[in-house]
């Protein structure tokens, strides 16, 4: 994430304005690059081409068209870890507290036609959060979260193809607090902001070219909400009417599956491109009204975030260890996958709470039991990448610091999922 820039003011003005939202839990920009569920994150997460369950309202609306009748199914995924990093130029080479970021995905699907299927999915897109102590007492945190709730219509136009479209209500909430908890003095930064957002869509597509090969495509709108609250502590005093932006980006990908069963091996490789449009985040200004009892503050502060496009890559492995020949089901999976995510951030407006200014990758494993109308899965991933942080720019007074090391994040994701056919 980048930081404020202030031209000419001094860094005491920067204030709670000073955002920089964090990102242990998502990718280079807001994107949470482990999500969902685990029986795609033991294959890196790579399900636009397949998908064929309800978390289909998250990678490709088009998969609800799989469902033969109606699909319930639920996903909890718990995200462990921490960033290194220089939060200020007196505080350098720290590693933040541990960060707990729990996930979840609820959705169903329902046929009403032969051609036509409803989906209706809960799930949280982008979580962040990271707090640091040092000095005397100081806590310096952050908390991002962003929500969608998404009822979605699938087309079955073929039996080969399908199309889905999905919409997205969006809801996004931060907290931002810097000071010494417990202590009698006002703390410098202490303020909530939320807001909702009523004009995304996700639209997709999937073509089985043949029984044992599938496509899929699905692009997203970017959104960007307005996020505000009535007061909030800044500078040790009151600011009203406190407000800013958060633009969670568009986004398009593509994906294929091959099953080689076909070919008499019970195993499936799948494979995902994602092209996020981060550029779209420039900066937004960030508006408040100061106590005019108090310091003299700006009410509007330009915001710099100087991001740049970023790619993901998924790649997922499945071999199938135990067939059932007398019910035709595959009752155990075994998968792997692997995941690289280019640089998005800015490495001369760094942040302390978010992806360091270099390519991130996953490592990831899994397994399930098919039932037949139900199934369960289990994953675990791994991600890991760092950025190298020497020239910060002047004009951003409340930036994170160069250090002697290297910026690094580490995150462990815990995934299990159930789902039922009916």
């Amino acid at each position: 994430m980048a930081r404020l820039a202030f031209n000419s003011v001094p860094r005491v003005l920067a204030f709670a304005f000073a955002l920089g939202v964090p990102a242990l839990a998502h990718a280079g920009g807001y994107d949470t690059p482990m999500l969902y569920t685990a029986r795609h994150m033991g294959m890196g997460g790579a399900a636009i081409g397949y998908v064929n369950d309800p978390s289909a309202l998250f990678h490709n609306p088009a998969g609800l068209g799989h469902i033969a009748r109606g699909e319930v199914s639920a996903d909890f995924s718990l995200l462990l870890g921490g960033i290194h990093s220089s939060p200020t130029a007196v505080a350098k080479d720290l590693d933040s507290d541990l960060t707990v970021a729990p996930f979840f995905l609820v959705g169903a699907g329902y046929r009403i036609h032969r051609r036509i299927t409803l989906g209706l999915g809960v799930y949280p897109i982008a979580s962040a959060g990271a707090s640091y102590h040092y000095g005397a007492g100081q806590k310096n945190s952050t908390e991002l979260f962003f929500l969608e709730a998404s009822p979605a219509i699938a087309f079955n136009l073929w039996p080969n193809l399908r199309l889905g479209v999905g919409y997205r209500f969006t809801y996004v909430r931060l907290s931002r607090y810097e000071g010494a908890p417990g202590s009698a003095e006002r703390p410098f930064i202490d303020f909530t902001m939320s807001g909702q957002n009523f004009t995304g869509f996700r639209v997709g597509a999937q073509w089985d070219a043949e029984p044992w090969l599938q496509f899929g495509a699905v692009f997203r709108n970017s959104v960007n909400t307005r996020v505000e609250n009535s007061h909030g502590v800044a500078l040790r005093s009151d600011y009203s009417n406190i407000s800013t932006h958060f633009k969670l980006p568009a986004k398009l990908g593509v994906g294929a599956r091959v099953d080689f069963d076909e070919f008499q091996l019970p195993a499936s490789l799948a494979v995902d491109f994602e092209y996020d449009f981060n550029s779209q985040n420039a900066g937004d200004p960030l508006v408040g009204t100061p106590d005019p009892n108090g310091p003299v503050a700006p009410n509007t502060v330009n915001n710099v975030f100087n991001w740049k496009d970023s790619q993901t890559l998924r790649v997922g492995a499945e071999y199938r260890v135990w067939h059932d020949a007398a019910a035709h089901v595959d009752r155990v999976p075994l998968r792997i996958g692997f995941v690289h995510d280019t640089q998005t951030a800015n490495a001369t407006y760094p942040t302390a709470f978010g992806t360091p200014p270099g390519p991130t990758r996953v490592i990831t494993v899994g397994s399930g039991y098919n039932g037949g109308a139900w199934q369960a899965n289990l994953a675990y991933a791994y991600r890991f990448g760092r950025g190298a942080v020497t020239n910060t720019a002047n004009d951003c007074p409340f930036c994170s610091a160069a250090g002697k090391e290297d910026y690094r994040i580490h995150l462990n994701g815990l995934y299990v999922d159930v789902g039922y056919k009916f």
